[in-house]
């Protein structure tokens, strides 16, 4: 019987040998991920994390912390692809002349990454404060910032 299981082994191997063809191959059916191990942030957009009230109410408040009697506030949960539309979003509706954000220089960040955006807006007649807050949904470690103070003018 070991005999001839390996005859058959042998000439099973000589009269079919592999095929490299593609033209010969099966279809894939599905396609590995790709997974790019130069992120130091990489894509987790699949996972679950809390909302962002959630969020914000166990986040340490010397992180982070709402202006109080603040005009306006945000919380979002998106990808880091969208932080610079939301940053420009906020500096327009809050009538600043801020530049939007380069990310070009965050190629450590997956664009898919999930990040809490976190910002305040506090306006009375003589001063407007702003601030954002970009924090890692999975590490919970700040990514990027920003405050601004601005004094009315006084006209003459």
């Amino acid at each position: 019987m070991h005999v001839f299981i390996l005859t058959f082994m042998v000439v099973s191997k000589i009269l079919l040998p592999p095929q490299h063809s593609v033209d010969y191959t099966a279809p894939t059916l599905c396609t590995p991920t790709e997974i790019n191990t130069l992120y130091q942030y990489p894509n987790n957009q699949f996972q679950s994390f809390r909302d962002e009230d959630e969020f914000y109410q166990q986040l340490n408040r010397t992180i982070y912390e709402e202006y109080r009697n603040a005009s306006w506030n945000i919380r979002k949960k998106m990808a880091f692809r969208n932080i610079a539309e939301a940053t420009a979003n906020f500096y327009l509706q809050t009538n600043s002349k801020q530049e939007t954000i380069d990310l070009s220089q965050h190629t450590f960040i997956h664009p898919n990454r999930q990040v809490y955006f976190l910002a305040s807006f506090q306006h009375n007649t003589n001063e407007t404060y702003r601030k954002f807050l970009v924090i890692d949904a999975e590490t919970q470690t700040v990514i990027l910032g920003q405050s601004q103070f601005q004094e009315r003018s006084k006209d003459l």
